[in-house]
C-alpha cells in the first residue's frame, strides 16, 4: 500500500479506475457499528461533502459523512457492498474527512473479501465484522482532519476481484465520504448490463461496450470544469446537468472538447446513442466519435490511427441520439473517443456491438455478421428541465388549485408548499434514482432495450431482472418478505395536495396494481425524493410520475414516497412485497411531514 499525494489523484486513480462503490452504480451499506450522529450511508454520495457548519439535529451538531460515539475502546466499522454484481478489481481508496475537524477519524484500516453468488445468498446482509475471510488491504493508517487520504495497493493486490469492503475508523469520530476505486471486470456473456439476448447464437448478443458496469471506463477527459467525463458512462439519464460531462465554454475557432473510452472489451461496434438529457441550452453544436485498436495500458495518444465511427453531426437539446457506425465492425475496436463541437454538455454515450472474442470464437467472420437495428431519436419528457422542481409554471400549465373536484389527467400533479408540480410520464429511466419500474414495452413506455427470454414453449417473453428485493436490515430484526394488499380509493381532486412522506431505510418496496379487465381504473401518481442532508426528505428532488394499469413500481431502500394515489372512479387494488421486521417493527417505516 502507497499514501498518494492529492495532486496525483486523477493520473494514479482517476484514469485508471471507477469509482465501484459509488450508489450510482448500486454500491450501498450493508451494516455498521454505530452511526449516532450521521448515517453511514453518506459515506457514498455522489458529490462532495458540504459545510454543515452551524447547524444542529436533535443529536447535535449535523455533519454530511458518517460520525459515532465519543468513547469507543477498539474502533467503529462499516461494511459495504460494491455495485457490479460481480465486484471489481481494486486500484486504490479516497477517505475523505472533509469538515471533520476536531472529531475525524484518528486512523483507518481497510479490509476485504470476495462471496461467491451462492455464499452471499446465503449470508445477505449477516455477513459476520470478525469474519475469517477479512483480508487487510490498508493497514492501520493516519487521518488528519478535513483533508482527503488516498491510498493505492501493491500489483500484487490489484489483480484479486473483491464484493464487499470494511472500513474500521480507529477508533471512532467521523468520515465524510469513502470512495473505492477499481476495474470492473466484463460480465460473462448473457449477463451484461442491458444486454439484447440473440436466442440462435450468444455470440451475437449485443450490449453497450462502454457502460461502466460492462467494464467500459473513461481514460482521458480534456476538460471537466462543470461536469466529469466519467459520468456519461453511468447507468440510466440521471437526475440533472450535474451528473453528466460539461465543459467551460470555448472562444477560440475550431475548439472541440474530447474524452476517450477504454470499451469494455473489444468490440465490432454497431450504433452509439449520445444523450443530452438536461443540456437545454448548452448541449454541444455537434458531436464525432472515433475508435482504435490500442492493446497496451497505456492512454492511446491523439496523433494514434484513430478511424472515424461517426462523422461530425449535429446534435439536439435533451435529446437521446442514435447514431449507425461506420466501419464499425471494420476492427475489434478497445477505445472510442467522443469529441463535442465547440463545446458543452453530453449526459451519456452508449457505444452498442458485439464482443469480439465471442464471435471469432464460434469463427463468425464480420461481413456475415446480421445488421442491429439502429433505434430512432427520442424526446423523452424528463421529471424537470431545471434542478429547481418548484420552478414557476405557465398559466398554460397552471392548472385548477387543489380545492378543484377534477380528476382528469389534464390536472394530474401535486401541490406541495403551494405549488403546483406536475406529472410526467412514468418511465425506467426517469425512475431510476428512486426505484424501478416493472413493465414490458408498451405504449406508454416503449423500451425496446429490456432483455427478454421466450419461455412458456414459445408462449410468453419474460422480461429479465426488472426489479431486485433487497433486505438491508441486520439479522437481529429477523426480517421477512411478506406480501400485502391495499385498497386505495382514488383521489377526490387533483391536483393532490401532499403533506406527508415514508420511507422504509431497509428495504425495497413494489406495489403492483391489481385491476380487472374493462376496469375503470386510470392509472396513479408516484411521489418520491432522494433522503437529505438531515436525514429528511430532500425536496429539491422530488419526482412526480403518472403510471399507468400497465406498470409497476419499486422504491429503492430510503427513498422518501407519498402513499398510493389512484386515479379513476374506483378504488385500486395494489400487491405490496415488502420485506419487515418480526422483532424491531419500529424499523419498519419513517414517516415525515413536509
Amino acid at each position: 500500500m502507497t499514501a498518494i499525494p492529492l495532486d496525483q489523484f486523477d493520473a494514479v486513480l482517476g484514469s485508471t479506475s471507477t469509482e465501484i462503490s459509488s450508489v450510482a452504480l448500486g454500491g450501498r451499506v450493508l451494516s455498521t457499528s454505530d452511526e449516532w450522529f450521521a448515517p453511514a450511508s453518506s459515506l457514498l454520495k455522489v458529490g462532495p461533502a458540504p459545510s454543515l457548519k452551524g447547524q444542529f439535529g436533535p443529536k447535535g451538531a449535523l455533519f454530511d459523512g458518517w460520525e459515532t460515539r465519543r468513547h469507543n475502546p477498539t474502533y467503529d466499522w462499516v461494511i459495504l457492498r460494491l455495485g457490479p454484481n460481480a465486484g471489481g478489481r481494486f486500484i486504490g481508496f479516497d477517505v475523505d474527512t472533509a469538515n471533520f475537524i476536531g472529531n475525524e477519524a484518528p486512523e483507518i484500516s481497510i479490509h476485504a473479501l470476495t462471496l461467491t453468488p451462492e455464499e452471499e445468498a446465503s449470508t445477505g446482509n449477516a455477513l459476520a465484522e470478525n469474519d475469517a475471510r477479512w483480508e487487510t488491504l490498508v493497514p492501520v493508517s493516519p487521518c488528519g482532519p478535513s483533508q482527503r487520504h488516498l491510498f493505492k495497493l501493491e500489483a500484487d493486490k490489484q489483480q484479486k476481484v473483491y464484493t464487499h469492503v470494511k472500513l474500521h475508523m480507529i477508533p471512532d469520530g467521523g468520515i465524510a465520504r469513502f470512495r473505492v476505486y477499481g476495474v470492473i471486470p466484463p460480465p460473462p456473456v448473457g449477463q451484461g448490463d442491458g444486454e439484447q439476448i440473440d436466442a440462435t447464437n450468444s455470440a451475437l448478443n449485443v450490449l453497450d461496450l462502454a457502460h461502466c458496469l460492462n467494464g467500459g471506463r473513461i481514460v482521458f477527459t480534456d476538460d471537466q470544469h462543470f461536469g466529469a467525463g466519467s459520468n456519461i458512462l453511468l447507468p440510466g439519464r440521471g437526475k440533472d446537468m450535474g451528473d453528466g460531462w460539461e465543459t467551460r465554454r470555448s472562444r477560440g475557432k475550431g475548439h472541440f472538447n474530447w474524452a476517450i473510452i477504454k470499451l469494455g472489451e473489444p468490440g465490432l461496434l454497431s450504433y452509439a446513442e449520445v444523450d443530452t438529457a438536461h443540456f437545454l441550452g448548452n448541449f454541444p453544436e455537434s458531436t464525432e466519435l472515433l475508435g482504435t485498436v490500442h492493446e497496451a495500458d497505456s492512454v492511446p495518444s491523439p496523433d494514434a490511427k484513430w478511424v472515424t465511427l461517426l462523422p461530425r453531426t449535429k446534435l439536439g437539446p435533451g435529446r437521446r441520439h442514435f447514431f449507425a457506425l461506420t466501419d464499425g465492425a471494420a476492427a475489434a475496436y478497445t477505445h472510442v473517443m467522443v469529441k463535442m463541437h465547440p463545446d458543452g454538455g453530453i449526459k451519456r454515450v452508449r457505444i452498442h456491438g458485439r464482443r469480439a472474442a465471442p464471435l471469432a470464437a464460434a469463427k463468425i467472420a464480420a461481413e456475415s455478421l446480421p445488421a442491429v437495428p439502429v433505434p430512432q431519436d427520442i424526446q423523452d419528457p424528463l421529471p424537470s428541465a431545471t434542478s429547481d422542481p418548484f420552478a414557476p409554471v405557465s398559466a398554460a400549465t397552471s392548472l385548477a388549485p387543489s380545492s378543484t373536484s377534477s380528476t382528469s389527467s389534464a390536472a394530474a400533479g401535486i401541490v406541495i408548499h403551494g405549488k403546483f408540480v406536475p406529472a410526467v410520464p412514468l418511465t425506467t429511466a426517469a425512475f431510476a434514482a428512486y426505484g424501478a419500474v416493472i413493465d414490458g414495452p408498451s405504449g406508454t413506455n416503449p423500451d425496446a432495450g429490456k432483455p427478454f427470454k421466450v419461455v412458456n414453449q414459445g408462449t410468453a417473453r419474460k422480461y429479465l431482472d426488472l426489479a431486485a428485493i433487497v433486505n438491508n436490515y441486520s439479522a437481529e430484526a429477523q426480517a421477512r418478505t411478506n406480501v400485502h394488499v391495499y385498497r386505495c380509493d382514488p383521489a377526490a381532486a387533483l391536483p393532490f395536495e401532499v403533506k406527508l412522506l415514508e420511507r422504509h431505510r431497509f428495504t425495497t418496496q413494489a406495489f403492483i396494481p391489481m385491476v380487472p379487465v374493462a376496469g375503470k381504473q386510470q392509472g396513479f401518481l408516484v411521489v418520491v425524493a432522494l433522503n437529505g442532508q438531515d436525514d429528511r426528505p430532500e425536496l429539491s428532488s422530488l419526482g412526480v410520475f403518472m403510471a399507468t394499469t400497465e406498470q409497476a413500481i419499486q422504491y429503492h431502500p430510503g427513498i422518501w414516497h407519498h402513499p398510493m394515489i389512484a386515479l379513476g372512479q374506483q378504488p385500486t387494488d395494489f400487491a405490496c412485497i415488502v420485506n419487515e421486521s418480526a422483532s424491531h417493527p419500529q424499523l419498519d417505516c419513517d414517516e415525515v411531514e413536509v
